[in-house]
């Protein structure tokens, strides 16, 4: 299904569905079919089949993850979930399932070490890496694109109580928002090898959480929690350097934010106000105008949004549930 065209970003409905206890992450495969959710307080990922035609879930069964999952991701091809796994007993790792491209379902038990409460990752495009954020540090593994399994231990460094991760679509770029020293880390990535370097970073607001980054690869955007806005950077696309220093104000205590696949839209997840923020983008510039909200649950925190735009999704904490929104 290709990406919906001459959408207007806004979002209706107000259904939702039950996860595990106090989810936090969130991701969907790429072909639209599934679902998944990085429970902290019950130590699982929840797995939910999606209806492509209406963007409905549904399903209950979870798999057990290391202690406190915070972060998840699914490799393009769908063949591979990861959740990172912050606590020390059982934590401290990356829990590794594969997928059944068929039915969505997880299987598998291995894990990795991270570093100490890893909390954000993400993987290439190319599906030969993955990297999580913990304890100022990223760690790097090569995944096996044919098991999807990982190895290796190299790490580098960020900023301060970094918080998440992503990559660029041309796989040359990777980003970290630091929480502590309120500044994104930029990296240039070895698209050979997938080793990062590069140690320059660029001011956000206070207190920045999450990070995404447009499908044309020209524009980032920060939510930044404690100052209630999100930062808006131009990317060099031939570079990965990152400028300007614009920001747009959202609802209290910004934590997940996600832009639509035709750059058309980015949506803000408000845990404080518990709402959606709708900003509309200027696909030319990247400049973000407020365009409403939307009711979540109480206290979300992660938001995706599906490849072919028609469906918004925000975990909701202390609810312990999924927000599901049409697009239209």
């Amino acid at each position: 299904m290709g990406v919906k065209r001459g959408a207007s970003g806004a979002l209706s409905g107000t259904s939702t569905i039950a996860t595990g206890t106090n989810p936090m992450g969130i991701c969907i495969s790429a072909d639209g079919a599934s679902v998944y959710t990085a429970n902290y307080g019950s130590a699982t990922a929840s797995i939910f089949a999606r209806n492509t035609s209406t963007g409905a879930l549904s399903g209950t069964s979870t798999i057990a993850t290391g202690t406190y999952p915070q972060g998840i991701c699914i490799s393009a091809n769908g063949a591979s979930v990861y959740a990172t796994n912050g606590g020390n007993s059982g934590g401290n790792t990356v829990s590794i399932f594969t997928r059944n491209t068929s039915t969505g379902a997880l299987s598998g038990t291995s894990t990795i070490a991270a570093g100490s409460s890893p909390y954000g990752i993400c993987i290439s495009a190319d599906g030969a890496s993955v990297y999580s954020v913990s304890s100022n540090i990223v760690s790097i593994f090569t995944r096996n694109t044919s098991t999807g399994a990982l190895s290796g231990t190299s790490t580098i460094a960020t900023g301060t109580t970094p918080q998440r991760i992503c990559i660029s679509a041309d796989g040359t770029s990777v980003y970290v928002t630091n929480n502590s020293s309120n500044t994104v880390s930029i990296f240039t990535r070895n698209t050979s090898t997938g080793a990062l370097s590069g140690t320059s970073t660029i001011a956000t607001g206070t207190g920045p959480q999450a990070i995404c980054i447009s499908a044309d690869g020209a524009s980032v955007y920060v939510a930044n929690a404690n100052s209630n806005t999100v930062s808006i950077f131009t990317r060099n696309t031939s570079t990965g350097a990152l400028s300007g220093t614009s920001t747009i104000a959202t609802g209290s205590l910004p934590l997940g934010v996600c832009i639509s696949a035709d750059g058309a839209s980015v949506y803000v997840a408000n845990a404080n106000s518990n709402t959606v923020s709708i900003f509309t983008r200027n696909t030319s510039t990247g400049a973000l105008t407020a365009a409403g909200t939307i009711a979540t649950g109480t206290s979300p925190q992660e938001i995706c949004i599906s490849a072919d735009g028609t469906s918004v999704y925000a975990v909701n904490y202390t609810s312990g549930t999924v927000s599901i929104f049409t697009r239209s």
